[in-house]
């Protein structure tokens, strides 16, 4: 009984920090819309909208950075368990790339936060230097996360985890997180708009994964 009440546990955990995840987002994005700065803006440009809207940015930050970090964390710990009762290394591998990913998340948080708090339009330069290295260690997440969503669905070869569906989504997200990653890492204005796409792939994905785990588990 023990055992079967762990398994429902962590299915529902796995399943529910999926869901999260990609809820997390969507209303960091929404509470957020147009009030924070972009990848290439000027300098004085991120120190004004971080003080003209902190609220909204520290929101932001604290869901996206935050509690979508945390939820992700709890995706990688599901597969490591999956990991462990399939003797799967590829999935074991999966799991710790989600959790630096989340540990990456958490460095943007604090980062962030950092720069909301001391955001000074008459002194831009501190702040405008902090956004742009929250911008570049989201490129490296990117890159954890493009290693994720690889190694998951290699390490669910013949659908031991993922159905086909999300395999052909979880490489597809791969491909177009690793280009914005390397237009976030470069602050390219020409590569980090590919986050528009792999920003809802991403977000179906660990859902998606979440989900998954939860089925197998």
């Amino acid at each position: 009984m023990t055992v079967i009440a762990t398994g429902l546990a962590t299915a529902t955990a796995s399943r529910t920090a999926g869901y999260t995840h990609a809820a997390a987002w969507i209303v960091g994005l929404t509470v957020a819309w147009g009030a924070t700065p972009e990848v290439g803006d000027a300098h004085a440009r991120i120190a004004a909208a971080y003080a003209d809207r902190p609220v909204q940015a520290i929101a932001q930050a604290l869901l996206v950075h935050g509690v979508a970090a945390a939820s992700l964390v709890v995706v990688g710990s599901g597969l490591l368990g999956w990991a462990r009762r399939t003797g799967n290394a590829t999935a074991r591998f999966a799991g710790w790339a989600g959790t630096a990913a989340a540990a990456l998340a958490s460095v943007q948080l604090v980062l962030e936060l950092i720069a909301v708090l001391g955001a000074d339009p008459a002194s831009p330069g501190r702040t405008g230097a902090l956004f742009e290295a929250v911008q570049r260690v989201d490129g490296v997440k990117m890159f954890a996360l493009a290693a994720l969503a690889a190694a998951a669905c290699a390490a669910s070869r013949h659908g031991s985890l993922l159905r086909r569906w999300e395999a052909v989504t979880g490489w597809a997200l791969a491909a177009t997180i690793t280009a914005s990653g390397i237009g976030y890492l470069l602050l390219s204005t020409a590569l980090a708009p590919m986050a528009f796409v792999s920003l809802p792939l991403l977000l179906v994905w660990i859902a998606t994964l979440g989900a998954a785990l939860g089925r197998r588990s």
